[in-house]
């Protein structure tokens, strides 16, 4: 029993999938181009099961057979601790009364301590016979920045974040009335910001706050800054900060669980995450799902770690999971994927906001993140007053994302990407949007069986689509194909032939396409009807 707590006791840190994995990007040349400003819903995402182990007799249990479940503590000469019901929970308390170990803090709501010793025999002593399943963090992850140097033609933002989003110049009163608490390092007094209505301190702040960690800084400047060097989304939200990490992005699940709980109590509608932790941990999964309960929305940066693995909480069914991407509109390659994704937001070299007045361009999902709870935001009040829910609004943003990758949602793009134009213009009768959103190359796995060009096109305005026009050129010849009609939102693929043994060694395939509207009207914009790729086959 000793040697095994001995080994759970060990310092524990939260991985930031968000803050670790971003960097400050200098010396960066910022080129920008402009994104044209629907799809399903991202499917349901699969329970998360916790570790097992044997039942404990005569106690009561967690569904796993545990008797309690222990976090490793972020401060040396702590634990944490969960237990299954209230009863247990009140029994453990009395107990703790007559021992020597300290209570540091308690989550009732969670059946959550903190606990402090200064004798390894007097913890061991009190959990004497409990059968105890650990949660152990896994190792950090490296800052993309090799990401980064070796994806070839990546495009940053810079100032043109918002015109590529959809966002009209004029849109001071996004956001009013909504609350969005930023968990995070913590929110600085900067000229780019409003200001925050509160300010909830978890982990203790520096006594120098000049130097506290510019993160939370910079994610709250891209929900509600109002500089042109930092531009939020929805700039009359009210933010609250909730500093759950210390200045070496440091946390754990006590601090991360506190901090869901507090922003709760703030009347904070939405809540930003653009942290979290490579490994499922039940007491912040238990503290999501009391958020979900209470109707507060949770947006998380789904990581930086170039993994098909989660990252929590962005993994969590009930959290809309926030992807990267560049202003191509291509899917970075550190940003994390899989179904548990929900969406991508721009997400490379990003303008913000940083302590001591200054601005930094910054690069991660831990920007893309914050987009999206802004977008959320704007979607419930355009400056008239709170008009729906935060899940409302958030469905709203899915359903009216731009596709990109393979037709449907997909691994690397959730539902598509943020397109804040389409939401706020989704109810103007009359928008003409053709887009070609992908081009791919289906190779045969049958012989004798043709590989095939792929051409997906979009109807991203309000008006159907009829008989449009989409030609394909590639060395292999011409074919034209006519889409009879597309209604709002819709997607069609279109398949041509091709015989790869043609092509010489090395040689590229090059495959460009084109949308013709016919008498469908002016197309919004015009930019995105033509497309070209060269594939390289091997």
């Amino acid at each position: 029993m000793k040697n095994h707590l001995r080994h759970l006791l060990s310092i524990f840190i939260l991985v930031f999938c968000g803050l670790v994995g971003w960097w400050i990007a200098r010396g960066v040349e910022k080129s920008v181009v402009r994104h044209s400003p629907v799809r399903p819903q991202v499917v349901a995402r699969p329970a998360v099961s916790v570790p097992h182990r044997a039942s404990a007799p005569y106690r009561e249990e967690f569904r796993d057979g545990s008797t309690v479940e222990m976090f490793e503590s972020g401060t040396p000469d702590q634990v944490i601790l969960r237990f299954p019901s209230e009863e247990t929970y009140s029994a453990f308390l009395f107990a703790l009364a007559g021992s020597k170990i300290q209570l540091v803090d308690q989550l009732d709501r969670l059946r959550a301590v903190r606990l402090g010793y200064s004798e390894w025999n007097d913890l061991s002593n009190l959990l004497d016979g409990e059968n105890i399943v650990a949660f152990d963090s896994l190792p950090a992850v490296p800052a993309p920045g090799s990401s980064g140097g070796t994806q070839q033609g990546l495009v940053g933002f810079g100032e043109s974040l918002l015109p590529w989003l959809g966002v009209p110049a004029d849109h001071a009163g996004w956001g009013a009335g909504v609350k969005i608490a930023v968990l995070d390092t913590g929110i600085v007094s900067h000229p780019a910001l409003p200001g925050y209505s509160q300010s909830i301190v978890i982990t203790p702040f520096p006594a120098d706050i000049s130097k506290t960690n510019g993160h939370g800084t910079a994610v709250a400047s891209l929900i509600a800054g109002n500089d042109p060097l930092a531009q939020g989304v929805a700039p009359a939200a009210e933010l609250i900060s909730v500093r759950v990490s210390d200045d070496y992005g440091r946390a754990d699940s006590f601090a991360l669980a506190a901090g869901i709980l507090a922003a709760i109590d703030a009347g904070a509608h939405i809540i930003n995450i653009s942290m979290g932790t490579t490994e499922n941990n039940p007491l912040i999964e238990e503290a999501v799902l009391y958020a979900h309960k209470q109707n507060v929305l949770i947006v998380a940066a789904s990581g930086n770690s170039e993994r098909s693995e989660a990252c929590y909480p962005a993994a969590y069914p009930t959290v809309i999971s926030v992807g990267a991407v560049d202003a191509r509109g291509e899917h970075l390659d550190f940003s994390n994927y899989g179904t548990y994704l929900s969406i991508t937001a721009p997400g490379y070299l990003i303008d913000a906001a940083w302590p001591g007045n200054q601005y930094q361009s910054i690069v991660g999902t831990s920007a893309s993140a914050p987009l999206v709870s802004g977008a959320i935001a704007a979607t419930m009040s355009n400056g008239r007053g709170i008009t729906m829910t935060a899940s409302q609004a958030a469905e709203i943003v899915m359903n009216n994302a731009d596709e990109a990758g393979i037709p449907g949602p997909d691994s690397e793009y959730g539902s598509g990407i943020l397109n804040l134009g389409r939401v706020m213009n989704r109810n103007i009768p009359g928008i003409v949007d053709a887009a070609i959103t992908n081009q791919r190359l289906v190779r045969s796995v049958r012989p004798g069986v043709n590989d095939e060009i792929q051409v997906t096109i979009q109807n991203r305005g309000t008006s159907v689509l009829v008989n449009t026009l989409l030609e394909i050129d590639t060395r292999f010849g011409n074919r034209r194909f006519n889409a009879t009609m597309i209604a709002p939102g819709a997607m069609q693929t279109f398949s041509m032939p091709v015989r790869l043994d043609g092509l010489a060694g090395n040689e590229p395939l090059r495959v460009s396409s084109n949308l013709s509207l016919g008498n469908a009207g002016q197309d919004l914009t015009p930019l995105n009807n033509q497309r070209e790729d060269t594939f390289y086959v091997r």
